[in-house]
């Protein structure tokens, strides 16, 4: 008897074309529980993203995600059987590094998008398009990538020039806000709350939806201790950096931070 995840969590998207991709992911789902078999969503938007994993919990299957750069907004998902270990290669994701044959022409982001909408793909086949210090990154499956090196030759009015790009990234630097936070205490929710300014009970979801994490690592406890130079995100938020701490005189806590706002593409 084949197993099926009940579709009523469908449910959950209102629009037609919201939950068509939806059905797409469940019957992934539903192919890696009776065959155990590996499969690899194409690149969701932060919401479907969000509605995948809680499903993904749900069943108790395994997965990962990968967006093909740190703090990546779309990402394609790696399903596997319970129990099984996932390896960031499964998710089969290219990096193009695209920059101007002319090099006094600078690109722009809306001009690379539409572009790429113009050779009639997909937009669920490209995930984050990153700006560098001498021109842009794009993340995409590996199945286009050959045609894009070989095909895509402008972008707007520019010619390009188009590569593979393996390494690390020289991406435009995201130098944050700084500014100044008061609270009770230096709790991971109390935190997250004065610095992105919801509530502590919204601090605490994101929390226990394993949004959260310090210094790389996912945190689960709310009332964990936060410390001079931690790095903390919040994924689809943002991330805030923790530079000093000090006594008001009214003995709340001041905390000097970099806040560093989440850009959905």
């Amino acid at each position: 008897m084949k197993n099926s995840i009940d579709r009523s969590v469908l449910k959950f998207w209102d629009e037609k074309e919201a939950r068509l991709e939806a059905a797409h992911l469940l019957d992934q789902m539903n192919l890696v529980m009776n065959e155990q078999s590996k499969q690899v969503t194409p690149f969701l938007s932060f919401a479907m993203r969000e509605w995948t994993e809680s499903v993904l919990r749900k069943e108790h299957l395994a997965y990962l995600a990968e967006g093909g750069f740190p703090e990546t907004e779309r990402v394609r998902i790696v399903i596997g059987p319970k129990g099984k270990i996932l390896d960031v290669r499964d998710s089969q994701i290219s990096l193009l590094w695209v920059r101007p044959t002319d090099p006094r022409a600078q690109l722009e982001h809306r001009q690379i998008l539409g572009s790429l909408m113009g050779l009639g793909f997909r937009r669920d086949v490209f995930g984050d398009i990153q700006a560098g210090l001498k021109g842009y990154y794009i993340a995409t499956t590996l199945e286009i990538a050959p045609f894009l090196l070989n095909q895509w030759t402008q972008s707007g009015r520019e010619r390009i020039k188009v590569t593979l790009f393996e390494g690390q990234p020289d991406l435009l630097p995201d130098l944050g806000e700084e500014r100044r936070i008061t609270v009770n205490s230096s709790r991971l929710d109390a935190v997250i709350a004065s610095a992105f300014r919801v509530s502590r009970g919204t601090a605490q979801e994101w929390i226990t939806q394993g949004k959260v994490r310090r210094e790389g690592l996912v945190v689960c406890k709310a009332d964990v201790e936060v410390q001079p130079d931690n790095m903390i995100s919040c994924r689809g938020y943002g991330r805030i950096k923790l530079l000093e701490r000090s006594e008001t005189r009214k003995e709340r806590i001041a905390w000097q931070i970099v806040l560093f706002r989440s850009k959905r593409q």
